[in-house]
């Protein structure tokens, strides 16, 4: 069989040989080791190494999800794994990516993979321990003790500029001094804590994009960074002791928000030239307000349930005076929206049932309409520089004025529209008008 192996590698040249193994997963790259001892260098030529399911195990879609939960399931994989990794004598690796729900006994085995893609110059890291559901629910299954990870074992590297962990314990660090280019953070079904995040940031000097992903706030949180870009708060879920999340970071650009449930984190945003803001939740003025995001250009609002003695919306324009780009989506328990705006360019109203909508906005180029609007809601829109506009006028069927109002718009150059069958006719007397 080796004989037989090497008139093969004679045969194929290097290329072609490179490229047949660049396609095989881990599995059938240790199966080589048996055939051939020639072919183990070719495991060198494999600089991004890709630890799941699939190219560990053979017709791992036909085990039940149960299976893969099972201890037994879970250290076969990190000795396959482990064994690769014994293995390999490649001078680089560029990443490395494990996904499969692992827990803390399996620390050990990570520890060592980590450190040894770290000290072959590794540039990203992705660590996946979460059962991630495959169904409509989302979310995760956790059930499983998380692996430990220490940010002590990055000590001294610079090579790293992307690192995402989820379902992992953060450990305390003793002295930790290293990741000075790291630009993207991703922590996902991660307990943090002030204490733990704060040689983060101040070693991470180059960090542009972080992100916290159905995250526990086990205290409040203070992202302080000159250097950061982007900060992604989603998912994350607000206990009873609401925590805080003070944001200082003068370069910050976009923020996207969202929680489960009605409460929201209190946020105090200190980002002088903030342009986006995207926020889905149930409250906004009382728990983060409007001073924040003063600058703002784009806004993205989704799930509002709130009262106020002023309707929300006029402060909303009033306070955040740089706003050409806003979208609202299900908005719930909204009477009115008043919308006077001179700047405002584009405007999307999605799944929301006010029972009027007033926008005056002379700069308005182009809008999208799609609601469940109420029998007798008013709508009326002043915007003389109007030219595109989106109307789903089949949500309205049973409205005896479907098309609110497009008739009065005299600049529409772009109009598209969703109807129903029933609304045929009476749209060919709007269009002919």
């Amino acid at each position: 069989m080796n004989n037989r192996s090497k008139k093969i590698k004679i045969q194929l040249p290097d290329s072609i040989l490179s490229q047949i193994f660049s396609k095989l997963g881990l599995k059938d790259l240790v199966k080589t080791s048996t055939l051939s001892k020639l072919w183990r260098h070719e495991w060198q030529l494999r600089t991004d190494l890709n630890f799941d399911l699939s190219n560990m195990f053979d017709k791992v879609q036909e085990l039940p999800k149960s299976f893969l939960l099972l201890q037994g399931f879970q250290s076969e994989f990190v000795t396959r794994l482990d064994q690769f990794m014994l293995h390999y004598q490649g001078a680089m690796i560029d990443s490395i990516r494990v996904k499969c729900p692992l827990s803390y006994e399996h620390s050990d085995v990570i520890g060592r993979l980590i450190w040894k893609g770290i000290t072959k110059g590794a540039k990203r890291i992705e660590l996946l321990f979460a059962y991630e559901k495959n169904d409509d629910t989302r979310g995760f299954v956790l059930g499983l003790k998380p692996c430990i990870f220490s940010f002590d074992i990055l000590s001294g590297t610079d090579t790293l500029t992307y690192l995402h962990l989820q379902n992992c314990r953060l450990a305390q660090p003793v002295d930790f001094s290293g990741l000075k280019n790291l630009r993207t953070l991703v922590l996902q079904v991660v307990a943090v804590r002030q204490n733990r995040l704060e040689g983060l940031f101040s070693n991470c000097i180059y960090l542009v994009d972080f992100t916290l992903d159905a995250c526990e706030f086990e205290s409040n949180l203070k992202i302080i960074s000159p250097t950061l870009l982007h900060l992604n708060i989603v998912n994350c879920k607000v206990g009873i002791l609401k925590k805080k999340i003070d944001i200082i970071a003068s370069n910050l650009s976009s923020i996207e928000y969202s929680c489960n449930g009605y409460f929201v984190h209190k946020m105090n945003i200190d980002a002088p030239i903030l342009s986006k803001f995207s926020f889905r939740g149930c409250q906004l003025y009382k728990p983060v307000g409007f001073f924040g995001l003063k600058n703002v250009a784009t806004i993205v609002i989704d799930g509002l349930c709130e009262f106020q003695p002023t309707n929300i919306i006029p402060l909303l324009f009033s306070q955040c005076f740089q706003l050409e780009d806003v979208t609202f989506i299900n908005f719930k328990h909204i009477p009115d929206l008043n919308i006077t705006s001179p700047n405002l360019r584009h405007l999307k109203i999605i799944e929301c049932s006010p029972l009027s909508i007033d926008i005056n906005a002379l700069n308005l180029a182009s809008f999208e309409y799609s609601c469940h609007t109420r029998r007798n809601a008013n709508i009326s829109v002043t915007a003389p520089m109007l030219s595109r506009v989106f109307w789903n006028a089949a949500k309205r069927e049973k409205n005896p004025h479907p098309f609110g109002p497009i008739t009065s718009l005299q600049h529409i150059e772009n109009l598209a529209m969703i109807i129903s069958t029933s609304q045929v006719s009476h749209s060919k007397t709007m269009f002919a008008s």
